[in-house]
Protein backbone atom coordinates (compact mmCIF):
# COMPACT_ATOMS: atom_id res chain seq x y z
CA UNK A 1 0.00 0.00 0.00
CA UNK A 2 1.27 3.45 -0.87
CA UNK A 3 1.85 5.47 2.31
CA UNK A 4 2.20 9.16 1.50
CA UNK A 5 3.10 11.77 4.10
CA UNK A 6 0.45 14.44 4.56
CA UNK A 7 0.58 17.75 6.42
CA UNK A 8 -2.91 18.29 7.81
CA UNK A 9 -4.82 20.65 10.10
CA UNK A 10 -6.49 19.47 13.27
CA UNK A 11 -10.18 19.71 12.39
CA UNK A 12 -11.72 18.95 15.79
CA UNK A 13 -10.76 17.97 19.34
CA UNK A 14 -13.07 16.12 21.74
CA UNK A 15 -12.16 15.50 25.38
CA UNK A 16 -12.99 11.93 26.42
CA UNK A 17 -11.68 12.36 29.98
CA UNK A 18 -8.94 14.49 31.61
CA UNK A 19 -6.13 12.44 30.02
CA UNK A 20 -7.68 11.35 26.70
CA UNK A 21 -8.73 13.37 23.68
CA UNK A 22 -10.00 12.40 20.25
CA UNK A 23 -8.31 14.33 17.45
CA UNK A 24 -9.95 14.54 14.03
CA UNK A 25 -7.90 15.51 10.98
CA UNK A 26 -9.11 16.83 7.64
CA UNK A 27 -7.65 14.54 5.00
CA UNK A 28 -8.02 11.23 3.21
CA UNK A 29 -6.66 8.05 4.78
CA UNK A 30 -7.10 4.63 3.17
CA UNK A 31 -6.97 2.59 6.37
CA UNK A 32 -8.55 -0.56 7.77
CA UNK A 33 -9.29 -1.47 11.42
CA UNK A 34 -6.15 -2.40 13.31
CA UNK A 35 -3.71 -0.43 11.19
CA UNK A 36 -1.80 2.55 12.59
CA UNK A 37 -0.28 5.84 11.48
CA UNK A 38 2.91 7.69 12.38
CA UNK A 39 2.09 11.18 13.66
CA UNK A 40 4.74 13.92 13.53
CA UNK A 41 4.69 17.13 15.53
CA UNK A 42 7.28 19.45 14.05
CA UNK A 43 10.35 19.84 16.31
CA UNK A 44 8.90 17.26 18.70
CA UNK A 45 9.34 13.96 16.87
CA UNK A 46 7.10 11.14 15.76
CA UNK A 47 4.93 8.47 17.42
CA UNK A 48 2.63 5.64 16.25
CA UNK A 49 -1.11 5.76 16.98
CA UNK A 50 -3.99 3.42 16.24
CA UNK A 51 -6.96 4.66 14.24
CA UNK A 52 -10.41 5.27 15.70
CA UNK A 53 -12.40 6.06 12.56
CA UNK A 54 -12.07 6.93 8.90
CA UNK A 55 -14.58 8.82 6.78
CA UNK A 56 -14.40 10.04 3.21
CA UNK A 57 -12.50 13.24 3.98
CA UNK A 58 -11.34 12.85 7.59
CA UNK A 59 -9.99 10.42 10.18
CA UNK A 60 -9.72 10.31 13.96
CA UNK A 61 -7.49 8.99 16.74
CA UNK A 62 -8.04 8.85 20.50
CA UNK A 63 -4.78 9.68 22.27
CA UNK A 64 -3.71 9.50 25.91
CA UNK A 65 -1.43 12.19 27.30
CA UNK A 66 1.52 10.22 28.70
CA UNK A 67 4.67 12.22 27.95
CA UNK A 68 6.37 15.19 26.24
CA UNK A 69 5.13 14.31 22.74
CA UNK A 70 1.48 13.95 23.66
CA UNK A 71 1.72 16.90 26.06
CA UNK A 72 2.74 19.05 23.10
CA UNK A 73 -0.17 17.64 21.07
CA UNK A 74 -2.61 18.41 23.89
CA UNK A 75 -1.43 22.03 23.83
CA UNK A 76 -2.31 22.33 20.14
CA UNK A 77 -5.64 23.57 18.89
CA UNK A 78 -8.02 23.33 15.95
CA UNK A 79 -6.28 24.54 12.80
CA UNK A 80 -2.76 23.68 13.96
CA UNK A 81 -0.78 21.52 11.55
CA UNK A 82 0.67 18.05 12.07
CA UNK A 83 2.25 15.56 9.70
CA UNK A 84 0.89 12.05 9.18
CA UNK A 85 2.29 9.08 7.30
CA UNK A 86 0.64 5.72 6.82
CA UNK A 87 -1.42 3.67 7.24
CA UNK A 88 0.90 0.82 8.20
CA UNK A 89 0.59 -2.73 9.38
CA UNK A 90 -1.81 -5.62 9.13
CA UNK A 91 -5.51 -5.11 9.85
CA UNK A 92 -8.09 -7.39 11.40
CA UNK A 93 -9.37 -10.05 8.96
CA UNK A 94 -13.07 -9.34 8.99
CA UNK A 95 -15.46 -12.30 9.18
CA UNK A 96 -19.21 -12.34 8.32
CA UNK A 97 -20.47 -14.71 11.03
CA UNK A 98 -20.91 -14.39 14.80
CA UNK A 99 -18.26 -12.09 16.25
CA UNK A 100 -17.13 -11.38 19.81
CA UNK A 101 -14.95 -8.32 20.46
CA UNK A 102 -13.06 -8.11 23.77
CA UNK A 103 -11.64 -4.70 24.62
CA UNK A 104 -9.83 -3.26 27.60
CA UNK A 105 -8.78 0.19 28.70
CA UNK A 106 -7.44 2.70 26.21
CA UNK A 107 -6.83 0.10 23.47
CA UNK A 108 -10.47 0.06 22.33
CA UNK A 109 -10.22 2.54 19.37
CA UNK A 110 -9.42 -0.21 16.80
CA UNK A 111 -12.48 -2.17 17.98
CA UNK A 112 -14.69 0.90 17.55
CA UNK A 113 -13.39 1.18 13.97
CA UNK A 114 -13.80 -2.57 13.46
CA UNK A 115 -17.39 -2.55 14.73
CA UNK A 116 -18.30 0.13 12.21
CA UNK A 117 -16.80 -1.84 9.33
CA UNK A 118 -18.35 -5.16 10.43
CA UNK A 119 -21.81 -3.62 10.47
CA UNK A 120 -21.20 -2.18 7.02
CA UNK A 121 -20.22 -5.71 5.93
CA UNK A 122 -23.54 -7.06 7.23
CA UNK A 123 -22.10 -9.18 10.05
CA UNK A 124 -24.55 -11.78 11.37
CA UNK A 125 -24.09 -11.06 15.09
CA UNK A 126 -21.70 -8.67 16.82
CA UNK A 127 -21.18 -8.77 20.59
CA UNK A 128 -18.79 -6.40 22.35
CA UNK A 129 -17.18 -6.35 25.78
CA UNK A 130 -15.90 -2.94 26.89
CA UNK A 131 -13.72 -3.09 30.00
CA UNK A 132 -11.87 -0.45 32.03
CA UNK A 133 -10.72 0.35 35.55
CA UNK A 134 -13.73 2.59 36.25
CA UNK A 135 -16.69 4.22 34.54
CA UNK A 136 -14.71 7.40 33.79
CA UNK A 137 -12.09 5.36 31.91
CA UNK A 138 -14.59 3.68 29.56
CA UNK A 139 -14.59 4.80 25.94
CA UNK A 140 -17.31 4.82 23.26
CA UNK A 141 -20.05 3.30 25.45
CA UNK A 142 -22.88 4.78 23.36
CA UNK A 143 -21.09 4.02 20.08
CA UNK A 144 -20.76 0.32 20.91
CA UNK A 145 -24.42 0.16 21.99
CA UNK A 146 -25.43 1.53 18.59
CA UNK A 147 -22.97 -0.45 16.44
CA UNK A 148 -23.25 -3.86 18.15
CA UNK A 149 -26.15 -6.25 18.52
CA UNK A 150 -25.17 -6.55 22.17
CA UNK A 151 -22.64 -4.63 24.27
CA UNK A 152 -21.37 -5.51 27.76
CA UNK A 153 -19.48 -3.31 30.22
CA UNK A 154 -17.01 -4.39 32.88
CA UNK A 155 -15.22 -2.15 35.38
CA UNK A 156 -12.64 -3.20 37.94
CA UNK A 157 -14.32 -1.14 40.66
CA UNK A 158 -17.91 -1.97 39.67
CA UNK A 159 -18.77 1.68 39.00
CA UNK A 160 -20.57 0.70 35.78
CA UNK A 161 -21.63 -2.65 34.35
CA UNK A 162 -20.31 -5.88 35.81
CA UNK A 163 -17.63 -5.67 38.48
CA UNK A 164 -14.51 -7.40 37.15
CA UNK A 165 -12.52 -7.52 33.94
CA UNK A 166 -13.54 -7.89 30.33
CA UNK A 167 -12.04 -11.40 30.46
CA UNK A 168 -14.41 -12.27 33.32
CA UNK A 169 -17.34 -11.25 31.13
CA UNK A 170 -15.84 -13.14 28.20
CA UNK A 171 -15.77 -16.34 30.28
CA UNK A 172 -19.42 -15.87 31.19
CA UNK A 173 -20.57 -15.19 27.62
CA UNK A 174 -18.68 -18.14 26.14
CA UNK A 175 -20.30 -20.40 28.69
CA UNK A 176 -23.62 -19.75 26.95
CA UNK A 177 -22.83 -18.84 23.34
CA UNK A 178 -20.27 -19.75 20.69
CA UNK A 179 -18.73 -17.47 18.07
CA UNK A 180 -16.98 -17.80 14.74
CA UNK A 181 -14.25 -15.28 15.58
CA UNK A 182 -12.91 -13.33 18.54
CA UNK A 183 -11.10 -9.99 18.19
CA UNK A 184 -9.09 -8.74 21.18
CA UNK A 185 -7.53 -5.34 21.94
CA UNK A 186 -6.26 -4.23 25.33
CA UNK A 187 -3.31 -4.26 27.71
CA UNK A 188 -1.04 -7.17 26.85
CA UNK A 189 -1.55 -9.11 30.08
CA UNK A 190 -5.32 -8.79 29.63
CA UNK A 191 -5.03 -10.06 26.05
CA UNK A 192 -2.91 -12.99 27.24
CA UNK A 193 -5.70 -13.94 29.67
CA UNK A 194 -8.31 -13.57 26.90
CA UNK A 195 -6.29 -15.82 24.59
CA UNK A 196 -6.25 -18.55 27.26
CA UNK A 197 -10.06 -18.38 27.40
CA UNK A 198 -10.39 -18.44 23.60
CA UNK A 199 -8.13 -21.49 23.42
CA UNK A 200 -10.13 -23.26 26.10
CA UNK A 201 -13.25 -22.86 23.96
CA UNK A 202 -11.30 -23.73 20.78
CA UNK A 203 -12.27 -20.51 19.02
CA UNK A 204 -10.15 -18.57 16.51
CA UNK A 205 -8.89 -15.17 17.61
CA UNK A 206 -6.80 -12.18 16.63
CA UNK A 207 -5.09 -9.73 18.97
CA UNK A 208 -3.94 -6.15 18.55
CA UNK A 209 -0.35 -6.29 19.81
CA UNK A 210 1.14 -2.84 20.32
CA UNK A 211 4.87 -2.51 21.01
CA UNK A 212 7.42 0.30 20.95
CA UNK A 213 7.84 1.39 17.31
CA UNK A 214 10.21 4.02 15.95
CA UNK A 215 9.88 3.82 12.18
CA UNK A 216 6.78 1.85 11.18
CA UNK A 217 8.45 0.36 8.11
CA UNK A 218 10.62 -2.45 9.50
CA UNK A 219 13.98 -0.66 9.51
CA UNK A 220 14.77 0.17 13.13
CA UNK A 221 14.14 -3.27 14.63
CA UNK A 222 12.60 -1.91 17.84
CA UNK A 223 9.43 -3.99 17.47
CA UNK A 224 11.09 -7.30 16.50
CA UNK A 225 9.70 -10.21 18.54
CA UNK A 226 11.47 -13.35 19.76
CA UNK A 227 12.30 -15.99 18.70
CA UNK A 228 10.89 -15.74 15.17
CA UNK A 229 12.15 -12.25 14.36
CA UNK A 230 8.62 -11.12 13.50
CA UNK A 231 8.59 -7.40 12.68
CA UNK A 232 5.43 -6.21 14.37
CA UNK A 233 5.01 -2.92 12.51
CA UNK A 234 4.90 -4.79 9.19
CA UNK A 235 3.62 -8.27 10.07
CA UNK A 236 1.31 -6.98 12.82
CA UNK A 237 0.04 -5.29 14.86
CA UNK A 238 -2.87 -7.70 14.32
CA UNK A 239 -1.74 -11.28 14.92
CA UNK A 240 -3.66 -14.55 14.79
CA UNK A 241 -3.37 -17.48 17.16
CA UNK A 242 -0.96 -19.50 15.06
CA UNK A 243 1.47 -16.59 14.87
CA UNK A 244 1.19 -15.83 18.58
CA UNK A 245 1.96 -19.45 19.46
CA UNK A 246 5.43 -18.99 17.93
CA UNK A 247 6.28 -15.96 20.08
CA UNK A 248 7.94 -16.40 23.47
CA UNK A 249 7.49 -12.83 24.67
CA UNK A 250 3.72 -12.35 24.25
CA UNK A 251 2.35 -11.38 27.65
CA UNK A 252 5.79 -11.78 29.23
CA UNK A 253 8.26 -9.13 28.03
CA UNK A 254 8.88 -6.39 25.48
CA UNK A 255 11.72 -4.23 24.16
CA UNK A 256 12.18 -0.77 25.60
CA UNK A 257 13.44 2.37 23.88
CA UNK A 258 17.02 1.05 23.79
CA UNK A 259 16.00 -2.38 22.48
CA UNK A 260 16.67 -4.07 25.82
CA UNK A 261 14.19 -6.80 26.79
CA UNK A 262 12.08 -5.76 29.78
CA UNK A 263 9.43 -7.64 31.77
CA UNK A 264 5.88 -6.43 31.30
Amino acid sequence: MKCDRQTLPIAAIREENPSLRTFTFSGELKAQPGQFIMLTIFSQGEKPFSILDVDENSFSMTIKNIGPFTDRLFNMGVGDLVSVRGPYGRSYTRQPGKILMVGGGYATPPLRFLAKKLREDGVKRLVNINGARSAEDLLYVEDFEILCHQSHIATDDGSLGQKGTSVDVMESILGNESFDQIYISGPEKMMKAAVIVAKKHQLPYEVNLERYMKCGVGICGSCVMDPTGLILCMEGPILDGETLDGLDDFGVSHRGKTGRIEAL
